[in-house]
């Protein structure tokens, strides 16, 4: 019987203990630095290795897209104004291209212009008795996010702000193609009109997101303190034949940059010996547990069959769940930097997922303990430790 309810509140407690001591911690700063040091001084109680590997990431790089856009399009609509329909264009593809790259895909294109900073991975290990024939990764990230002001500001218009604003970029787009294309003065003074009010919607997105960072207790300090509570659980019920891996990765808001490290250093290990990753980011609720089948914006595939594994544990056990793809322009999780290397990878989350409805305290100064569930605490636990068990009797 594993005892769940003690190691869920050991883990709400050690991330309350964090946050209490180093409070915020964006990627790049010495509160984060600092975090990544305590997480190692108690994954060093329960491991056989403890290991930091630090990695240079290039803070706010991940988010300069947004106020690229935002100029882009002020360009653009002066621009139109000024009869230089064509340039607008160029601009405009310019600013998508930066979208699709950055942001869809999250590919480092932005990452020179940005201050060059450490980050810190903290990877612990746990040997079986016996030879080992598998590894299993369990992980979470210690950074915390950056305050998202639009998640604070009238939350319901998020989607019409966001969707929206990068929607009439695209409209000015057209519109600069069909003032290049077409020789009607009104129409085109009508369509210039109108992209230009439209500033009034895409210029808020220059505040889109805070200078100051969050608590980041469910986003996603909280699964890191339980890769500590599953390397104790096996500490004291050895596994014979499964390796695991506790990783707590750094630099996930900015990118997914310290998953990304850990990967490419690890890629030869991970292509030599059967490797799954389960990895949890934001366990708010236990209603809403899912588990992804892609990543990156839809992007990159994740194991099917690893979800369906996995909730076919959790209705098992009682416990509602379902798999589900990432829905588009929210983002990634760490498991698609390892999925990306040939890792069978998911994701466990457990909060409301789109671009309609999130957690009320997401990316928000709210991201506190007391936003999260024990159950769905437990659950994951629960869940994990099962898998981890059946894999090992295989």
């Amino acid at each position: 019987m594993k005892p769940l309810q003690s190691m869920a509140n050991n883990a709400l407690k050690n991330t309350q203990t964090i946050i209490d001591e180093f409070g915020p911690r964006l990627a790049g700063t010495s509160a984060c630095l600092n975090a990544a040091d305590a997480i190692a001084s108690k994954m060093e109680a329960v491991t056989d290795k403890v290991e930091k590997e630090h990695f240079f990431l290039y803070q706010g790089a991940f988010l300069g897209w947004i106020r690229i856009l935002v100029v882009l399009y002020l360009a653009g609509g002066v621009l139109l104004w000024l009869n230089q329909p064509l340039v607008t264009v160029i601009l405009l593809v310019l600013g998508l291209l930066i979208l699709v790259l950055q942001f869809f895909l999250y590919k480092p294109l932005l990452d020179r212009f940005y201050p060059k900073k450490t980050g810190c991975n903290v990877i612990g290990t746990i040997e079986p008795e016996q030879d080992v024939k598998r590894q299993i990764i369990v992980s979470g990230h210690h950074d915390s996010a950056r305050i998202f002001n639009f998640f604070i500001h009238q939350p319901k218009l998020y989607n019409l702000r966001v969707t929206g604003g990068i929607g009439l970029i695209v409209l000015m787009l057209l519109v600069g193609v069909f003032n290049v294309i077409v020789d009607l003065p009104t129409v085109e003074l009508v369509l210039t009109i109108i992209v230009t009010a439209g500033f009034l919607l895409t210029g808020q997105m220059w505040f889109f997101a805070s200078k100051n960072g969050t608590p980041g207790a469910g986003d996603n300090l909280i699964a890191s303190t339980m890769t500590l509570e599953l390397g104790q659980y096996f500490k004291n019920n050895p596994l014979q034949h499964t390796r695991i891996i506790m990783a707590s990765f750094d630099a996930e808001e900015e990118g997914l940059r310290g998953a990304r490290a850990y990967a490419k250093t690890h890629k030869q290990e991970f292509q030599e010996l059967d490797t799954t990753l389960l990895n949890v980011d934001c366990p708010y609720y236990l209603k809403d547990v899912f588990f992804l089948t892609s990543d990156i914006n839809g992007s990159v595939e994740l194991s099917t069959e690893l979800a369906k594994d996995l909730v076919t544990i959790a209705t098992q056990k009682g416990y509602p769940a379902k798999h589900q793809p990432i829905a588009f322009l929210t983002g990634g999780t760490d498991a698609a930097e390892l999925a990306k290397v040939g890792v069978k990878a998911t994701t466990l989350m457990a909060m409301p997922w789109n671009n309609n409805e999130r957690a009320s305290v997401y990316h928000t100064p709210h991201d506190t303990v007391d936003a999260i569930e024990i159950e769905a605490v437990q659950a994951t636990l629960d869940i994990f430790t099962e898998y981890i068990q059946q894999q090992d009797q295989k």
